[in-house]
């Protein structure tokens, strides 16, 4: 018996023995092997993130910033994930990639650190709370994430990776600007006054760290050293113009176009002899051929009016102020923008549009097509000649008739194209042969990279920003997001294509769903008895106005009698039984939360023990019968 006994003990310890030596040789052997069961692959990086972390040419530094005591507390599930995510960076980078998670604690080195990065502290009952990211590379320069906002999981990847490649494509970017308006002002002009100052979008775009150089509209070739390419209000350009932009195009550099079919900001100029002139004036632009080429088409000739996302003014009718809504000026609300796109997040304000077009894709096209903006269903196509001498919102109010379809504003435009120029360069316009310059490329290497916009009047000062001179300073009050989803779209378009290529993820937290879904049922219930309550007690008081109208004067003895005391009564005691109704329903909605919960602790704690436990048991019934048997 104590042979046996030993030999069970032996056994156990064995057993031990063996199931640390596997965990042990299954780290060191599968330390790099990874299975994602995640929906939406939450730990495995996409192929533009890879791309990113296989062309690093010099090693860089991740620092990752977390108050361990508050984040397990306020961030506890996402904190993880973050870092998680980061070892699996480190893990793909092939050693170009160190990782640090550091503990910022009160007062320590580590505290002075987050302040060098700009890492933010947000404020919480116990303390300063550090969760951000900053990274370094081997020339000194540095860029972070001041605060890593769990609303905005499904950029995590993004934001990363593009610290990633900021880090090491450290060159400050140029972006060309081509426009036929003033938007970078009239420029120093001792003999002008109240010279036009430059839109203050250029502002904010010299405040993304962008050298931005002009080039004229009639340029014949766009320099090899800009990138980006923003061009504003493509009027009356020439072949040799929009040559040089599909070259360039073509050539893998990333270009934002804003085209109008009715500009407010090209004003014409005035001719005292014939007012009318400036009127009958065109105020559209376009880019026909490459449009052509893109697979697009942008129609000049009217633009989308939207009566949901109308802008409320005051006018002139007959003479005298009214109010109604201007569907030629449209705002589209944050919830309406495309979902899980950087160009569009961060979104607290509408996108405000004055007469925009819209944008189309053709069928036959050879460009994948990515709505950006939109309006709502409630929208129909106006003709230019509706506006062009004097808008009368209520007239176009009267006559809008929607078409039951969104319009697009905004798209991003990607794939392989043709030149929009198959047979080269074309002809100067005195009808000399095009010499110099590089060579022409008749399609595309890789996929284009483009977005087109349908107004040009958003960049102007008047619909996104509100800006005042104190001292010298030009100081901005945001009044939409017009401004924002420029700066999205261009800090968007200056990485390399393979960060253009990620898309949001999903979230780690999914909500659960049969406990909505009972939340759900019961608020149901508790409305419909709510509604019943209300009818009842409309119908008690009704009864009771009618008694007390059937006795003529509504005297103390009639509101006494005990006909109308009965009465009362009766109303009190439906208001009583049905609040206690409603009351069980609340506590139903509890009690089959309460239930659901308590199945799944029992799925969780209790099942698996008690499978492998019965498992255990006939293994051990069965060896033992084999035994007795034998």
């Amino acid at each position: 018996m104590k042979n046996k006994f030993l030999l069970s003990v032996g056994g156990v310890l064995i057993a031990l023995a063996l199931l640390v030596a596997i965990n042990v040789l299954a780290g060191v052997s599968l330390a790099g092997f990874r299975i994602d069961l995640t929906k939406n692959k939450l730990y495995t990086l996409s192929d533009g993130s890879k791309n990113v972390l296989a062309k690093l040419d010099e090693p860089i530094t991740l620092k990752f910033f977390r108050s361990k005591e508050l984040s397990d507390k306020y961030v506890a599930a996402y904190a993880k994930r973050v870092e998680e995510l980061l070892v699996e960076y480190k893990t793909l980078a092939g050693g170009k990639l160190t990782l640090e998670v550091l503990d910022p604690e009160p007062f320590s080195e580590t505290e002075d650190q987050c302040v060098k990065y700009g890492i933010q502290a947000v404020p919480v009952p116990e303390g300063a709370l550090y969760f951000g990211l900053a990274g370094s590379n081997s020339l000194g320069d540095d860029k972070s994430i001041a605060f890593l906002d769990p609303s905005k999981e499904e950029f995590l990847e993004y934001d990363v990776s593009k610290l990633v490649y900021g880090l090491s494509n450290a060159a400050k970017p140029v972006l060309g600007v081509l426009s036929s308006l003033p938007i970078e002002g009239a420029g120093a002009n001792p003999f002008m006054k109240n010279a036009p100052q430059p839109w203050y979008i250029m502002d904010a775009i010299r405040e993304l760290n962008y050298e931005t150089r002009s080039i004229q509209p009639n340029v014949a070739e766009i320099p090899s050293d800009v990138t980006l390419l923003l061009v504003v209000h493509p009027k009356g350009v020439s072949d040799a113009t929009q040559y040089a932009i599909d070259q360039f195009v073509l050539r893998g550099g990333k270009a934002i176009v804003f085209v109008d079919p009715w500009c407010e900001a090209d004003e014409p100029p005035q001719d005292p002899n014939n007012p009318l002139q400036a009127m009958m004036a065109p105020r559209s632009s376009e880019l026909k051929r490459l449009f052509d080429a893109w697979g697009i088409q942008s129609p000049t000739d009217k633009f989308v009016g939207d009566r949901k996302n109308a802008t409320t003014v005051t006018y002139s009718n007959n003479g005298r102020p009214d109010q109604a809504s201007y569907i030629a000026w449209v705002r589209i609300p944050p919830e309406s923008l495309a979902k899980g796109e950087v160009t569009t997040a961060d979104m607290g304000m509408p996108l405000f549009f004055k007469q925009p077009g819209f944008v189309e894709h053709k069928q036959d096209a050879t460009t994948t097509f990515a709505p950006l903006i939109q309006t709502s269903d409630d929208s129909m196509e106006v003709e230019n000649s509706k506006i062009q001498f004097q808008a009368n919102p209520g007239e176009l109010l009267k006559n809008f008739f929607p078409s039951g379809k969104p319009y697009t504003i905004a798209a991003r435009l990607g794939g392989k194209v043709k030149s929009a120029f198959p047979e080269g360069k074309p002809a100067s316009p005195d009808g000399a042969p095009a010499e110099g310059g590089a060579a022409h490329l008749a399609e595309s290497s890789g996929e284009i990279s483009v977005v087109v916009v349908a107004d040009v009047d958003m960049l102007t000062d008047a619909t996104w920003v509100q800006v005042q001179n104190l001292g010298g300073f030009r100081i901005p009050r945001k009044l939409s997001e017009n401004g924002t989803f420029v700066m999205n779209t261009l800090d968007y378009m200056q990485g390399s294509t393979d960060l253009i290529s990620l898309r949001a993820r999903g979230g780690s937290s999914y909500p659960f769903l049969v406990v909505e879904e009972l939340k759900r049922e019961a608020e149901q219930r508790f409305r419909d008895e709510e509604g019943r309550l209300l009818d009842e007690r409309q119908r008690v008081e009704r009864e009771l106005n009618d008694l007390i109208s059937k006795k003529g004067d509504a005297s103390e003895e009639v509101l006494m009698s005990a006909e109308v005391q009965a009465k009362v009564e009766d109303l009190r005691a439906t208001l009583i039984d049905t609040q206690k109704r409603l009351r069980d329903v609340r506590y139903n909605l509890n009690k089959d939360v309460e239930a659901l919960g308590t199945k799944l602790k029992w799925l969780n704690i209790a099942l698996i023990p008690l499978l492998t436990l019965g498992m255990a048991l006939f293994v051990t019934v069965y060896r033992t019968n084999r035994r007795k048997s034998a």
